[in-house]
């Protein structure tokens, strides 16, 4: 699918069903409402963004920073500064267990991130736990090269091997779903196309 027509969440939800994987406690959103790519993974010593430095310096254009942050509370591991260079670079976007800064600025910048609140503080720089090693974020466990996904209605995570398979199962559902869309507008009702009889619930006469 082209950057016209982007993959929903909803859409790889529920093509893949136990293929695809939720995240939760990603409260905070930042910049464009989207994204789509392959990840790759760090993990942060608290109150240190050296490893996300680290990613962000190898990282190939399209990819999905996605860093495990757990125990930074007071420092964010990720800011304005950060997001213009992965704009430079064509990254994706970046899913943080983790606060960032700058939100105001990363949401004229456009870049999308997602990540569970903001902190003010300046992290330092001088241990890194890894990066590109399997990582948790949002209760799921990552690899890099897994898909990521996210969109106002959620994130979700797609391992690598099951990514090509699943692109045409969501694009037959959004085929389908057009199709009912145009049954709708010539004023067709939803309970009749889905083939559900809801008769029995009208009010008696």
């Amino acid at each position: 699918m082209s950057d016209a027509a982007p993959i929903p969440v909803t859409g790889v939800a529920q093509a893949g069903r136990d293929r695809v994987h939720v995240m939760t406690g990603l409260t905070t959103h930042a910049g464009r409402a989207y994204l789509c790519g392959p990840a790759l993974t760090c993990a942060c010593a608290p109150e240190d963004n050296l490893a996300l430095h680290a990613a962000l310096y190898q990282a190939q254009p399209g990819a999905v920073l996605v860093c495990d942050g757990t125990g930074s509370k007071r420092c964010a591991l990720f800011g304005e500064l950060m997001a213009t260079d992965a704009v430079n670079q064509g990254l994706a976007g970046l899913v943080v267990a983790g606060p960032v800064r700058d939100i105001a600025d990363i949401g004229g910048l456009g870049f999308p991130v997602w990540c569970t609140g903001t902190a003010p503080g300046q992290a330092a720089k001088v241990a890194v736990v890894s990066v590109g090693l399997p990582v948790v974020v949002g209760g799921v466990l990552v690899a890099s090269g897994d898909q990521l996904i996210a969109d106002r209605d959620g994130v979700v995570v797609v391992p690598a091997a099951d990514w090509p398979d699943l692109q045409p199962e969501v694009a037959a559902i959004a085929a389908k779903e057009e199709k009912t869309r145009a049954r709708l507008a010539a004023g067709e009702r939803l309970a009749d196309i889905n083939g559900l009889d809801l008769s029995r619930f009208l009010p008696s006469r």
